[in-house]
C-alpha cells in the first residue's frame, strides 16, 4: 500500500498507539474525579497540555482539548462571536477556509454578522491591499487558515494577525493551523495571534481530539454546556487515552520536524514535477507552498474515475477536502483561484507523511501516468 492521503489523516506512532492502550488499562480514571486514579489521569491530561503548548513556543496562554479541529474552529468562532452579534460584528475570511470555518462563519451571517471575503491572487495568496480596505472599526474577528488543506498555499498569518491589530486593536485573530502544524511554523510567541485550531489527527496521533489555544486575555465563552471541564469552555468527560496521545504525537513530531520538512519538500518537488510531465498534466500550486500537499488536474478525466483506478493499484490519494468529498460540489477553493470546472472536476492531491518514501513517489508517477494513458477521453 502506498499511502498519499495524509492531509486526511494519518498513521499514528506505534508509541502513541502503546501509550493509549496503556493509559486505557491503568489510567482509566475521570480526571474531575478527586481519588488517585482520578488524580493520575489529570496528571496526564496536564502534561500533554504542557507538551502542545511547548509546539506553540510559549509557557502562556491555555489550551483546551475538544472532539477535533472542526470543533476548536467553532469554540474559536462561536465563542468569540455569538455574544457580539447584537452589535452587528464584521468577520473577515477567505473562500478557501475549511468547512468548519466557512459554515460556521456562514452561520453567524444568518443571524445578522456582516462577514466579508478577501480576494484570492491566482498564486494561493491573499489580497492584502483587498484585506486592508475590509480592516474597519467594527472588525470583531480575522479567521484565516495558515497552510489550505487542498493546494497547500501558506499564509504569512503573523504578518496578516500585526496588520488586524495595528488597523484594528480590539478585533481577535484565529487561525486554523490543522495542516500547518509539524509542517509549518506555528509559534505565536510575540505575534499578534489570539486563537490557533490544531488537531491530533494530522501529526500521527489518534482521532477523535483536537484543540485551541487561546491567548491570555482573550474572552471565550463555551458552545457546550454540562459540567465545566477544561476551564468552563468544553463540558464532558475529558477522552484522557486520546489526549495523552496528542501530546507524545505533538512531542515526537516538532523534535523530528526539521528534518521530516526538508525531506517532504525534496519528496513533494520530485511528485510535482514528475506528475507535470505527464500529457494533459495540470500541477496546481501556490507560491510557497506547504511541503507536504501537491494537486493536479487531469481536465477530462474526473477526479474519482482516477482516484480509484489509483486505488486499485495499491495508491490511495484524495479528491479534495476529506471533510467533504464524500458530497458532490465544486471546490471554493478552486473556485476563488479562477479555475474553470474542467479542471476542478479533475483534481486530486496527493499529501505525503512521515512514512512516504521515494521509492512511493516513483510508483505514484508511474501508476498515475499508466492510468491516464489508459483512462483518457473515459
Amino acid at each position: 500500500m502506498i499511502y498519499l492521503d495524509n492531509s486526511a489523516t494519518t498513521r499514528p506512532y506505534d508509541e502513541v498507539i502503546a501509550l493509549m492502550a496503556s493509559i486505557q488499562k491503568e489510567t482509566f480514571g475521570n480526571p474531575s474525579s478527586l481519588h488517585q486514579v482520578g488524580v493520575l489521569a489529570e496528571r496526564t491530561m496536564k502534561t500533554a497540555r504542557e507538551q502542545v503548548l511547548s509546539a506553540f513556543g510559549i509557557d502562556e496562554g491555555s489550551f483546551i482539548f475538544t472532539g477535533s479541529g472542526t470543533e476548536a474552529n467553532n469554540l474559536a468562532i462561536l465563542g468569540t462571536q455569538l455574544s457580539q452579534i447584537h452589535r452587528t460584528p464584521r468577520i473577515i475570511t477567505t473562500q478557501m477556509e475549511h468547512p468548519s470555518v466557512m459554515e460556521t462563519v456562514l452561520h453567524l451571517k444568518e443571524l445578522g454578522a456582516d462577514c466579508q471575503l478577501i480576494r484570492l491572487q491566482k498564486n494561493g495568496q491573499l489580497d492584502e491591499e483587498h484585506f486592508a480596505s475590509l480592516l474597519t472599526e467594527n472588525t470583531s474577528l480575522v479567521s484565516i487558515m495558515t497552510v489550505n488543506n487542498e493546494i497547500g498555499a501558506v499564509q504569512d498569518v503573523v504578518k496578516l494577525a500585526a496588520m488586524t491589530k495595528a488597523n484594528c486593536p480590539r478585533a481577535l485573530f484565529h487561525t486554523d493551523a490543522v495542516q500547518a502544524l509539524g509542517k509549518v511554523p506555528v509559534s505565536v510567541r510575540n505575534t499578534k495571534i489570539d486563537l490557533v485550531s490544531v488537531s491530533a489527527h494530522k501529526i500521527n496521533g489518534p482521532k477523535g481530539v483536537g484543540g485551541l489555544f487561546i491567548r491570555n486575555g482573550v474572552h471565550v465563552k463555551p458552545v457546550i454546556y454540562g459540567g465545566g471541564q477544561e476551564n468552563g469552555l468544553r463540558s464532558g468527560t475529558q477522552n484522557t487515552a486520546a489526549i495523552a496521545g496528542f501530546g507524545l504525537a505533538v512531542q515526537k513530531t516538532m523534535a523530528f520536524m526539521p528534518d521530516t520538512t526538508e525531506r517532504m519538500h525534496a519528496l513533494r518537488k520530485k511528485l510535482a514535477d514528475g506528475l507535470s510531465a505527464i500529457p494533459g498534466a495540470r500541477v496546481i500550486t501556490s507560491e510557497n507552498p506547504a511541503p507536504h500537499i501537491v494537486s493536479v488536474a487531469f481536465p477530462g478525466l474526473r477526479s474519482e474515475i482516477l482516484l480509484h483506478a489509483l486505488e486499485s493499484r495499491g495508491i490511495y490519494v484524495s479528491s479534495g477536502s476529506a471533510c467533504s468529498s464524500n458530497r458532490p460540489h465544486l471546490s471554493p477553493t478552486l473556485l476563488a483561484l479562477g479555475f474553470d470546472r474542467k479542471v476542478i472536476d479533475s483534481a486530486i492531491r496527493f499529501s505525503l507523511g512521515i512514512h512516504t518514501t521515494e521509492a512511493d513517489i516513483a510508483e505514484a508517477i508511474s501508476c498515475v501516468s499508466e492510468q491516464t494513458a489508459l483512462l483518457s477521453g473515459v
